[in-house]
């Protein structure tokens, strides 16, 4: 029995809902020489972040671990890690999964 394989257009973008997304593939062969794993959104212009890869270094002094916070501050993301996996002498892989938070409007916000 096979597993369902996630594809393009079953990825929606957390933070607005569009399905206009752009899957950017994790390798070192192919058009890029991506480390991450990401997809964009057209309709908001955010990327979404599936798999981030760090160091050994990165991992120690970010204390990052499965169930922790990671944080991307360029787009201003967060997202639960789910997984850290070592997959090299020195490299980690970290799973997440964006953390939506809901809008406030400004009836909630003034009281």
């Amino acid at each position: 029995m096979e597993a369902p394989q996630t594809t393009q257009q079953d990825r929606v973008c957390p933070w607005c809902g569009s399905e206009e997304t752009r899957l950017v593939q994790r390798g070192y062969t192919g058009p890029t020489d991506e480390v991450d794993q990401y997809f964009t959104c057209a309709a908001c212009g955010k990327a979404t972040y599936e798999l981030v890869a760090k160091t050994s270094r990165e991992m120690r002094l970010g204390r990052f671990r499965a169930g922790s916070v990671y944080q991307d501050r360029t787009h201003h993301t967060r997202y639960h890690i789910n997984r850290v996996l070592k997959i090299g002498v020195n490299e980690y892989l970290m799973y997440l999964k964006p953390i939506v938070q809901p809008e406030v409007t400004a009836t909630q916000a003034r009281s």
